[in-house]
């Protein structure tokens, strides 16, 4: 295939996938209007309804499809900007600038790259202002205000080129000195980083951003440190974190391994569950842990990034790959790489993300799967089925969710069964 043949191919794949999730967007909306009224299970005498009436189903109709017209805009604003860098032209002449200053050596692809990046964060401010500011706001979610709106993109901003210039310059270096094995030392470089982080992000990264503090002692503590015990869980203690400090969402999750494991829960969960319902919930985020959901899906991340930086080594040796976005590449490769690596990453990295809408429902599936043994564990270890759908019941009202997905989109867009999908199992759990 030539370099116009790929240029068709991948205008092809992404005009699919944005096509696709147009369409998603377009069902889910039709779905949500179609059901203006409470949905039986949620309704009074429901397995849920204790939680939900018609004015909190309206507002959660109403944050349902506010959030779909931005995830409209949001689709075509962010297919825009791809297809502007891609083809007007812009990053072969960045590329051709930074080769007349710095010379063939690594400066010049890293500062690509981080340009790149760079572009990409500025562009998306204004969606994620608007998002915080008009969308969560209106709805009484947010709590943020502006100065730490700035604040959090400064930070991160420190903490992305503080971490991610030296990994950049890392991965570039072993593309152009390794020879055509770089994959395989870039491979052990990133699972190293991955690994280094589930230690360095909860105690140096994490604080940055929010306070942490020693849950207090008292009757939920107990019954948190006595289930976590009871399941042979190992945590080093519990942590509550001021996620009211910035919106009234609420969760928990577990952060480190082994003698670093922490339990994190957001204030606002405290406040929003009832004592047997947080039990629940914990047991729930154990159940992923002992049920060996954590450990398989790592692996299955291992091996797929394992395979798409083998790709890449085959595809930085393909000159069609950087002549079909206007990049200089020679007519068979004379090394590991067919041009500029940093722009083949970038390129590589670009077209294949345009496979990743049609895997999506896969990639759900067994994160479903996961959610439903998660929940069958937590009512095993609490014998309580009422308190765990009392729960998700209670969170998804508290957070707006949309009791009434269409079942494409939720396919391809929920990670977890909806509320729906998850009483019924409950129910059915022995």
């Amino acid at each position: 295939m030539g370099a116009s043949g790929l240029q068709l191919l991948f205008l092809a794949f992404f005009g699919s996938g944005i096509a696709i999730e147009a369409a998603l967007i377009a069902l889910n909306r039709r779905e949500v209007l179609r059901h203006p009224e409470l949905p039986p299970l949620f309704a009074a005498g429901g397995a849920a309804g204790a939680h939900f009436d018609a004015g909190a189903y309206a507002s959660s109709r109403a944050y349902t499809l506010d959030r779909l017209s931005f995830d409209a805009f949001s689709l075509l604003y962010s297919a825009a900007i791809t297809l502007a860098l891609l083809f007007s032209g812009i990053l072969p002449w960045a590329d051709g600038w930074l080769a007349r200053a710095f010379g063939d050596g690594l400066h010049r692809g890293a500062l690509l790259l981080a340009g790149i990046v760079l572009i990409q964060s500025l562009l998306a401010i204004p969606l994620s202002a608007y998002a915080t500011f008009r969308i969560e706001g209106r709805y009484g979610f947010n709590t943020m205000t502006w100065t730490l709106f700035r604040r959090d993109l400064i930070r991160e901003f420190l903490v992305t080129a503080a971490l991610g210039l030296p990994l950049l310059y890392a991965l570039l270096a072993m593309v152009r000195f390794l020879g055509g094995t770089w994959w395989v030392w870039a491979f052990g470089l990133l699972v190293a980083f991955q690994f280094g982080m589930m230690v360095l992000y909860p105690a140096l990264i994490a604080p940055l951003f929010n306070r942490f503090r020693a849950m207090e002692e008292g009757e939920s503590k107990r019954a948190l440190m006595e289930l976590a015990d009871r399941l042979r869980f190992p945590a080093a203690g519990i942590q509550v974190m001021d996620g009211s400090r910035r919106s009234l969402h609420s969760n928990a999750y577990f952060t480190g391994f082994g003698s670093f494991r922490r339990i994190v829960i957001f204030d606002t969960l405290l406040r929003q569950l009832d004592l047997s319902e947080l039990v629940g919930v914990l047991a729930h985020e154990i159940g992923h842990y002992k049920l060996g959901h954590i450990l398989k899906m790592m692996v299955a991340r291992t091996v797929i990034l394992g395979g798409a930086l083998w790709l890449a080594s085959l595809a930085l040796r393909w000159p069609p790959l950087y002549q079909a976005f206007g990049f200089d590449a020679v007519p068979q490769p004379a090394g590991p790489f067919a041009g500029n690596p940093a722009a083949g990453l970038f390129l590589y990295l670009t077209v294949l993300s345009t496979l990743s809408v049609p895997l999506a429902p896969l990639q759900n599936l067994l994160s479903r799967r996961h959610e439903y043994q998660a929940d069958a564990f937590a009512v095993q270890a609490t014998g309580n089925t009422g308190a765990m759908a009392s729960a998700l019941a209670k969170l998804s009202r508290k957070n707006l969710s949309n009791l009434t997905p269409h079942p494409l989109y939720s396919a391809f867009h929920y990670s977890h069964p909806t509320l729906t999908e998850r009483i019924r199992a409950l129910q059915a759990t022995p």
